[in-house]
């Protein structure tokens, strides 16, 4: 095998070769420093870099949930106080029901009782419309229009509508499970029987003077109607939980998220400050052992 050939060009070549290498690892190193980051580029270590791709995926997937839920929070929260006013309300009903059935009221006592059932009705219909950030709660999809229309008979509201439809507004919360958000109109107070329509009969047995109405039927359906608004209150409390406990879960997951992270491209400073006075310190040696390597130019003779 021949000995290679060491020429003043390759002397050269070598050395510049050399601190080129050096300043390239010094700028690395500066960069880490200024940018805090191990990994600055693809090139700086491919498969980290390639799993801070995919671990940054997943935090901004789940700090969408998170924000699903945030935003849909209030809507929950405005379903569960709108659904305990009508529950308030039948229950106050049903007590006015049973005074007004028990037979020794005078009919201008049960046409007091009315005008009260009447407000009730009333404030039921204006529940049964709610909204929150402009959008009716009890409509289903149709959250842009007003869900219960009413007919008045002499100022009183004689018949009330349900313009909405049952479909459902579901939030994604993790990548493989949607929840469902709202409660139709249909379910909470149309179901078994019609809220409105009970208290519009209570009222109007209440004026007619019909007891017997009042103790046969309308407490009966008082009670339906109460138990069906209780059960629409419990479905929508246990998504609240359920969303809480969803919350948690996932805050937990991005901290363990962002460590991964952290740990993939993140720099330890004490060990890169040190590796960094360690480059300048070769840096400076390189440089002063090109000085004596690179031979003198001619001008440097004829001196």
């Amino acid at each position: 095998m021949g000995a290679i050939r060491v020429t003043q060009g390759l002397l050269t070549s070598r050395t510049l070769s050399n601190l080129s290498a050096q300043t390239r690892r010094i700028l690395e190193l500066q960069d880490q420093i200024s940018t805090g980051f191990r990994v600055t580029r693809p090139s700086s270590d491919p498969i980290d870099a390639r799993r801070a791709v995919n671990t940054r995926t997943l935090i901004a997937q789940n700090e969408q949930f998170i924000s699903n839920i945030s935003d849909v929070t209030p809507f929950l929260a405005e379903t569960t106080a709108t659904l305990q006013q009508v529950v308030d309300i039948i229950q106050r009903a049903r007590q006015l029901t049973i005074q007004g059935a028990n037979g020794t009221n005078s009919q201008s006592q049960l046409d007091t009782i009315a005008l009260e059932v009447n407000e009730l009705l009333e404030s039921a219909v204006e529940a049964g419309n709610h909204t929150t950030s402009g959008r009716y709660i009890f409509g289903g999809t149709r959250t842009l229009s007003e869900v219960y229309t009413v007919t008045r008979v002499g100022g009183d509201i004689a018949t009330v509508t349900f313009n909405g439809n049952t479909d459902t507004i579901a939030v994604s919360v993790s990548q493989r499970a949607d929840v469902r958000i709202n409660e139709s109109g249909v379910q909470a107070f149309d179901g078994a029987v019609s809220a409105f329509d009970t208290l519009i009969a209570v009222r109007d047995d209440l004026l007619a003077g019909n007891q017997t109405g009042l103790q046969t039927t309308q407490l009966g359906n008082l009670d339906l109607a109460l138990e069906q608004v209780l059960v629409s209150e419990a479905r929508i409390g246990a998504v609240e939980n359920r969303l809480e406990r969803v919350v948690n879960s996932t805050e937990d997951f991005l901290l363990q998220l962002r460590k991964l992270l952290s740990d993939k491209i993140d720099v330890d400073f004490a060990e890169a400050m040190i590796n960094f006075n360690a480059q300048s310190n070769a840096f400076q040696a390189a440089l002063g052992a090109a000085a004596r390597i690179v031979q003198p130019s001619l001008l440097d003779f004829i001196r």
